[in-house]
């Protein structure tokens, strides 16, 4: 056989031809289509997983503030918040009168923390970036970033990430020198706090079950994209304080596009702050398809669909009352039986 017609012979034997190249593609393709979720799948646990650990540090440094402070709940406008009374620009360790966060920094001693002076604006800015971006604040499935609304202009920013329970933190009778709605609460609305209540750890009921703080979305609704009050005393909790998922008067974890809550307009706000889903959900499933991580009292996270935890005895303090009215969603009224008036016990 003549030489040239050998190596012929061997090149047809190891080339591939145009199908079987296609056939290999087709195979690759399907791999990936097939591995690409269950990998999107595992980075979402993951930061599933370190986002509750971030919430317990939190936690623990909560207990630290309440064993050094009386019992006071760190991110009180009328404790940890209070020396910004009469403030109009914020200075020291919280750029807010609820913010709970500048204060932990300010315990833990971070060092990449700077507190601003009496009308520093440089500083302020900075602290500001600080705990919306410092890892320990920071929740890694947090991606969205928040426009301004009020108060000094940061252009977008990343949202705070973690939002604490306003109920917690208000007092009820009235505070030298504070309008009502920042300090103190009148009990004005569905939510009846004690009529001695002072936002204090001991004072809250069964620490395990209630929530000091969760993923949170604040400002943000199914027609307002997350914006954030960058004033000293911030309206209706601030940028870190707000109503829990139970009602529509929410802006931090509003659910009105869950099925049966009415709302089928505008994008499913679940996404802001109900963000550790396993996959991404349709946006209108119904309760529990959309998932946060939430950080109780004594310490401990957890996970919970967001159905389960729109229960109001979470987010008030016992002796308090959820009065009956329609701002509670249909489907918490019906998934915990609540019918007129709720007590909240511990």
């Amino acid at each position: 056989m003549p030489m040239n017609q050998t190596w012929k012979n061997r090149e047809s034997r190891v080339a591939f031809t145009l199908i079987e190249l296609l056939v290999v593609i087709a195979i690759i393709a399907l791999l990936i289509s097939i591995l690409l979720p269950s990998l999107a799948a595992a980075r979402r646990m993951g930061q599933r997983l370190t986002c509750l650990a971030q919430l317990k540090s939190i936690g623990a440094g909560v207990a630290e503030y309440d064993n050094d402070s009386d019992g006071w709940i760190v991110g009180a406008p009328a404790g940890s918040g209070a020396y910004l009374r009469n403030a109009n620009s914020a200075w020291g360790p919280a750029v807010q009168r609820w913010d709970f966060l500048g204060p932990l920094a300010k315990m833990w001693n971070m060092q990449n923390m700077p507190e601003p002076s009496l009308g520093d604006t440089d500083y302020l800015r900075d602290r500001w970036k600080g705990l919306r971006e410092n890892k320990p604040f920071v929740c890694p499935s947090n991606d969205t970033l928040a426009i301004h609304f009020g108060g000094p202009n940061y252009g977008p920013q990343r949202m705070v990430s973690y939002n604490t329970v306003r109920y917690m933190l208000f007092q009820v009778e009235p505070i030298a020198g504070d309008s009502v709605g920042l300090g103190y609460y009148p009990n004005i609305h569905e939510q009846k706090l004690p009529l001695d209540w002072k936002p204090n750890v001991g004072r809250i009921g069964n620490a395990a079950t209630k929530v000091f703080a969760a993923d949170g979305a604040r400002y943000s609704t199914n027609t307002i994209a997350p914006d954030y009050d960058g004033s000293v005393g911030g309206s209706g909790g601030g940028s870190f304080s707000d109503v829990g998922p139970y009602s529509d008067w929410t802006r931090s974890w509003n659910r009105c596009r869950a099925c049966g809550n009415g709302c089928t307009s505008g994008v499913d706000a679940r996404t802001y702050a109900f963000r550790h889903s396993t996959s991404p959900p349709a946006e209108g499933a119904c309760g529990n398809a959309f998932k946060l991580n939430l950080v109780f009292f004594d310490g401990h996270a957890e996970t919970m669909g967001d159905l389960d935890a729109s229960n109001p005895q979470m987010w008030l303090p016992q002796g308090s009352t959820y009065a009956a009215d329609s701002n509670l969603y249909p489907d918490t009224q019906k998934r915990f039986g609540i019918q007129g008036d709720l007590p909240i016990g511990p």
